[in-house]
């Protein structure tokens, strides 16, 4: 798509009008990872603005961004008129409120610089910007109304933040020193989000967000609603793995539903103390035994290779462990070790270590695959973590480097199919070696955690000493909160209670005649089918669901058209548990459905049932555009291809075809006869009455005569 845009010059527009994004007052980005700076450039551009800030125009959007990939934004400052630093909750509105007025953008940009946790590049001068951080996560910031695409995409699902933060001390990851203290939601509150997304958007699944998910101090009360939301809205709630110091506590619950996930990060235990991961290998073995137990269908493995401190023997111990766990969940549940190498990451004790070169990590992750024997091996590209490393700790040297790259063709970094090694390679230069008594880059930034403590807990990991979890062994004194911590998480109780599915019939059956038209005809069937399962959910009609274990809504669709084409004779049935009028029906349907979709009739169908694809025999299409009507004669003419064909002026053709055949689909005649057209629609489909008439789907149980023969 990117490559389209910039060959026919499209403009980037917005979602709500389609305007050009250009147009924008503001235009804000969320960068989750330094790797996505080249992609904030490149959309710049698109914006046909110039990438450079202090190019732009006093008429030009201003650009805003924040995130957890901000820790260090020195490498994007020249780029960016706006940093928000921190947690949004904390802070934004007030800059939104600025952003947003009528002052002039040069007013804008002064008025912000003095909010906390605003950083504005143009009228820094090195004072320190606190790391927002909100007190407790507040129901109301909550996102429930949230876009639902049409097509599928990742993490396809209403997600819910359980809890913020970490307290394991895990000394490489950045994650947790960013986001201290740990705050949690009520169970109650995370139930009404669960409630309010899925009903606002008719996600069949959702999801929990949160660092540590076994640490969640109220883990039996969440589990106990989860599987009453799951059974009363049918709805699946997919939860993060557990801890494996904490699975054998779960041994009689039925918790997995598909694969388990452990991040031991390190093969051997001597290098899970240098990371402060103090899982012991005896641990991690009977966590893989109850989940094998429990039915899990294989196990993911997540490794770190790099790591300060670590040889040759620690690499090895990493497929030792993976072979170890494939041997408990044998031959048929695949076990794969996936591998990142290690990226010092600012405000982590390991800010102050080195990384190993790419050809480096390379061997170490060449070494793991030739020592495997049995568990399979996944790894993310190394020169991609190089230039990870170098953006993420970089300083005002970085900044020309990454205009460099990106001038050159760097862009989706992220994507390993789009990855220029051959553009990076020569740009990248060596990233400084820092001590502890070093200035840093990022020093400015200041995100609570007191810089002193780092530095303990950096000399700790040469020694190989463990630091406990606060809530274990008491306050730390990192600086991330006041001293009060959270209670230590409670064991997961062992009961397994089992939902009692209703067994009860439907009443009675919908048809629906609906059309797709203008951009929706570019939905596929796959989208469409999904498309109405959350419409009939966002409904609250009590619509009828399979039994059994994986219990889905029963829809029945007419024949589906190629992806395309427009229609206006699509057919739908579903079955209600009770008897609704249908006005109601249509009414809540109506309030739902999306842009370019329209219901155009409805009706209760009874008697023995035929789904609309048995039953259809025929379907009209419409073609514009057709630019040789007489070749097309011809051509079906001399295959007898079709059941009629009329056409009303030289550019516009009806056809009435048997879409049971499949040399009947109207776009594959016109290739075959060799002629050009613009628009396809099927304007009607027909089943035949009892003494042999084409008469239209719906109009079935009325017998209305539409073609007789």
């Amino acid at each position: 798509m990117y490559k389209l845009m910039k060959e026919q010059n499209l403009n980037w527009v917005d979602l709500e009008a389609g305007d050009p994004v250009y147009q924008s007052d503001v235009v804000g980005f969320g960068i989750s990872t330094e790797i996505l700076y080249t992609n904030v450039l490149c959309l710049l551009n698109l914006m046909r603005l110039e990438i450079r800030s202090e190019k732009r125009k006093a008429s030009d959007p201003i650009i805003l961004a924040g995130g957890g990939g901000l820790a260090n934004p020195v490498p994007l400052m020249p780029f960016i008129d706006v940093f928000f630093m921190g947690e949004a909750e904390a802070g934004l509105r007030p800059l939104m409120d600025i952003l947003s007025s009528d002052l002039d953008k040069n007013e804008k940009l002064k008025k912000a610089s003095a909010l906390p946790s605003v950083l504005v590049p143009k009228y820094h001068n090195g004072e320190t910007v606190r790391w927002a951080t909100v007190k407790e996560l507040d129901i109301d910031d909550a996102p429930v109304e949230q876009i639902v695409p049409m097509a599928t995409v990742s993490h396809d699902r209403a997600v819910v933040e359980i809890s913020r933060g970490c307290t394991r001390g895990c000394r490489f990851c950045q994650a947790s020193q960013l986001s201290r203290p740990v705050r949690e939601r009520s169970p109650e509150d995370i139930f009404k989000i669960i409630s309010g997304a899925v009903h606002s958007t008719g996600w069949e699944q959702a999801g929990v967000l949160t660092l540590s998910f076994s640490d969640y101090s109220r883990i039996n009360s969440l589990l106990k609603g989860f599987s009453q939301l799951e059974e009363s809205m049918h709805l699946r709630i997919s939860q993060p793995s557990l801890r494996p110091d904490t699975l054998p506590s779960v041994s009689n619950r039925k918790f997995f539903k598909g694969s388990l996930t452990m991040a031991p990060e390190a093969g051997s235990e001597r290098m899970r103390r240098i990371i402060n991961k103090p899982l012991s290998h005896d641990e991690i073995i009977k966590a893989a035994e109850t989940a094998s137990k429990m039915g899990a269908r294989g196990v993911k493995l997540y490794f770190m290779v790099g790591l300060p401190g670590e040889t040759d023997e620690d690499i090895v111990a990493i497929a030792n462990l993976a072979d170890s766990i494939a041997k408990i969940m044998g031959r048929k549940r695949t076990v794969t070790a996936a591998l990142s190498p290690f990226v010092p990451k600012p405000h982590t004790p390991f800010q102050w270590c080195n990384q190993s070169d790419y050809k480096e990590l390379w061997r170490k992750i060449q070494l793991v695959r030739s020592s495997c024997l049995k568990a399979k091996v996944a790894w993310n590209d190394p020169r991609v973590s190089i230039v990870e490393h170098f953006l993420c700790k970089g300083d005002i040297e970085s900044q020309d480097i990454l205009e460099q790259a990106y001038l050159k063709g760097a862009v989706f970094d992220g994507w390993s199919d789009q990855f220029r090694w051959d553009v990076w390679e020569d740009l990248l230069t060596a990233v400084p070696d820092f001590s502890p008594e070093d200035a840093l880059p990022w020093d400015f930034v200041d995100t609570g955690i007191k810089k002193q403590w780092l530095k303990k807990e950096y000399e700790r990991s040469a020694l190989e000493e463990i630091l406990l979890d606060c809530r274990e062994a008491g306050c730390s004194h990192c600086g991330g909160c006041d001293g009060v911590v959270l209670p230590f998480p409670q064991s997961v109780s062992t009961t397994n209670e089992t939902a009692v599915l209703s067994t009860a019939l439907p009443v009675e059956r919908i048809r629906l005649r609906y059309s797709k038209t203008g951009l929706s005809r570019f939905t596929s069937h796959l989208d469409m089918v999904r498309m109405w399962t959350r419409i009939l959910r966002r409904t609250e009609l009590p619509v009828y669901y399979s039994t059994g274990f994986a219990r889905r809504m029963k829809l029945v669709f007419s024949q589906p058209i190629p992806l395309g084409m427009g229609s206006e004779s699509e057919y739908l049935d579903f079955q209600l548990m009770k008897s609704v009028k249908l006005d109601q029906v249509l009414n809540s349907i109506r309030n739902v459905i999306p842009t370019g979709f329209e219901i155009t009739a409805a009706k209760k169908i009874s008697g023995k049932y035929k789904s609309p694809g048995s039953l259809t025999v025929a379907a009209e299409y419409i073609i514009d555009g057709v630019d040789c009507t007489e070749k097309l004669i011809e051509y079906l003419g001399l295959n007898q291809l079709v059941i009629s064909v009329s056409v009303e002026d030289t550019n516009r053709v009806n056809i009435v075809s048997d879409p049971r055949k499949g040399t009947s689909r109207p776009d594959r005649i016109l290739e075959a006869a060799g002629v050009k057209w613009k628009t396809i629609v099927r304007k009607s489909i027909f089943a035949t009455d009892h003494d042999g008439h084409l008469v239209t789907l719906m109009a079935l149980a009325e017998g209305e005569v539409i073609n007789e023969g």
